[in-house]
C-alpha cells in the first residue's frame, strides 16, 4: 500500500472485518456498492492449486491470486 500511495494517484484503503456477521455483512454491502474493490492479479483453476502456491511464494505478486472453481474459471 505504502508503494502504491507513493508512486501513483491511486488511492489504496485496507479494510478488515471481525469475523461476526454484522462486520461480514457490512463489507459484502460496499463491495456490491463498487466502494471496495479487490485487486484480482491472477487466477488458477482447482487442478493448478499448487502452481498458485508457489507463485505466491515467489514473493512477487501484487495483488491478489484467486483459485476457480468449474469449467468457466470464473469465481
Amino acid at each position: 500500500m505504502l508503494r502504491t500511495r507513493l508512486f501513483s494517484r491511486k488511492k489504496v484503503i485496507c479494510a478488515l472485518a471481525d469475523e461476526n456477521v454484522d462486520s461480514l455483512l457490512l463489507v459484502k454491502e460496499l463491495v456490491e456498492e463498487g466502494k471496495i474493490k479487490a485487486l484480482v492479479e491472477k487466477r488458477f483453476p482447482l487442478e493448478q492449486t499448487a502452481a498458485a502456491h508457489r507463485y505466491v511464494e515467489a514473493g512477487h505478486r501484487q495483488g491478489n491470486v484467486v483459485i476457480t472453481l468449474g469449467a468457466s474459471g470464473k469465481l
